[in-house]
């Protein structure tokens, strides 16, 4: 299986290890903008919970300033903010009742056991890390799209010879 397509932007800002030329790179570029998802229908959906759809809309204004975010990125927008929510309602539950809890099993024996909600949280906290690298949302994954420019290269001698070519 290859890799998954990048944005010619972020494949720009990475420094153009494809080696594509000027023309190749325009190319693509118009395609991509020709192909780019509007923005005008951003908005939570209504099975959200209130909380998770605060989240969701601090979070589309931030992504909308930077053009991160679109209307066919609503829904993994809202499984986020959905996933957000319901770790904050774990957290807020294991943080009264503690980490371990009884349990009594069938034997009428009483032992502490972890809080099952722990499980919960560990998967709803993947969930989160999974979608916030697709926004950007972790310093990691800003990190790779603010790598400086390489496109303004000093031409080889190739390049100088047989241009594009």
């Amino acid at each position: 299986m290859g890799r998954t397509a990048k944005p010619i932007v972020l494949q720009l800002l990475e420094g153009n290890k494809g080696k594509y030329s000027k023309k190749q790179l325009q190319e693509r570029l118009e395609k991509e903008k020709s192909i780019q998802p509007n923005t005008n229908n951003i908005k939570a959906p209504p099975w959200l919970s209130p909380f998770a759809k605060r989240e969701f809309k601090k979070m589309v204004k931030e992504l909308l300033e930077v053009d991160l975010i679109t209307n066919v990125d609503v829904n993994a927008m809202a499984m986020y903010c959905d996933a957000y929510g319901n770790y904050v309602e774990c957290t807020k539950v294991i943080q009264e009742e503690g980490l371990m809890v009884e349990y009594t099993n069938k034997a009428a024996e009483t032992n502490k056991v972890p809080h099952p909600l722990l499980t919960k949280q560990k998967a709803l906290f993947e969930q989160m890390k999974a979608l916030s690298t697709e926004f950007g949302l972790t310093p990691a994954a800003r990190a790779k799209i603010a790598i400086p420019r390489q496109v303004e290269t000093e031409e080889s001698e190739e390049e100088k010879l047989f241009g594009d070519v």
